[in-house]
């Protein structure tokens, strides 16, 4: 799948997250003990027109287009990985292409690919706080999504190597799961996911984006008065 640079207030949100130069600590709320994998907390939607939509894949652009033009289904975009310090932040953006109600409601489940499609040993982590405190992390609820609307996660990763015993990790694709019993769809980060040794990727819930940002049409010209 695919995802680009997020607005102001999600940037100022990852920026504050690059300074942070601390773990936070493991099990935030009780909802990950820094080790577990499983399933986010969504639930499939009576609201879906079909069980399972199609995914869209494809290359981050420089801004997420959250098109749906000539789609179905769901868009996944991911937009630039910003970086400071060893950490490393992105948005992730998932846009509802599909007729009817899409229905998030808590985590997605991540998986890092290498080059040939395999997923690395790498543990997804419910929300952020076991790699940053500097990441807000809404918790899991409901959120409905129709024709066109976006929602977005922030995913956060370290890339600190200290084992030299193991090669790093150094994936090319994020696999994203965006809600249990549906489809996933992968994004193409810019630079790739260099977990070093950490072995871990944490994600926020999804929480749904502001509108799309609408493009006045172009005025025509009026018409030109000849010359007395």
């Amino acid at each position: 799948m695919t995802l680009p640079r997020a607005p102001l207030a999600t940037a100022a949100v990852l920026v504050a997250a690059l300074l942070a130069t601390g773990c936070g600590r493991a099990g935030h709320d009780g909802r990950d003990d820094g080790r577990g994998t499983g399933a986010g907390a969504g639930v499939p939607s009576p609201l879906d027109p079909s069980p399972a939509p199609s995914v869209d894949e494809g290359a981050a652009p420089a801004q997420p287009t959250r098109d749906c033009a000539g789609r179905s289904g769901t868009l996944l975009e991911a937009g630039p990985v910003e970086s400071a310090m060893g950490l490393r932040a992105m948005t992730v953006w998932l846009t509802h292409c599909g007729a009817g109600g899409y229905l998030l409601d808590g985590y997605p489940v991540l998986e890092v690919l290498g080059e040939d499609g395999t997923a690395y040993d790498v543990h997804s982590l419910k929300g952020t706080q076991a790699v940053t405190s500097g990441v807000e992390d809404p918790g899991p609820h409901p959120v409905v999504l129709r024709t066109g609307d976006s929602a977005t996660v922030s995913v956060v990763w370290r890339n600190t190597y200290t084992d030299t015993t193991k090669d790093p990790v150094q994936g090319e694709r994020l696999q994203v799961l965006p809600r249990p019993g549906g489809p996933s769809g992968s994004v193409a980060p810019e630079g790739g996911i260099d977990l070093g040794s950490t072995g871990r990727i944490g994600v926020t819930a999804w929480k749904k984006a502001p509108p799309a940002p609408t493009v006045a049409a172009p005025t025509a010209p009026g018409p030109s008065t000849p010359a007395s």
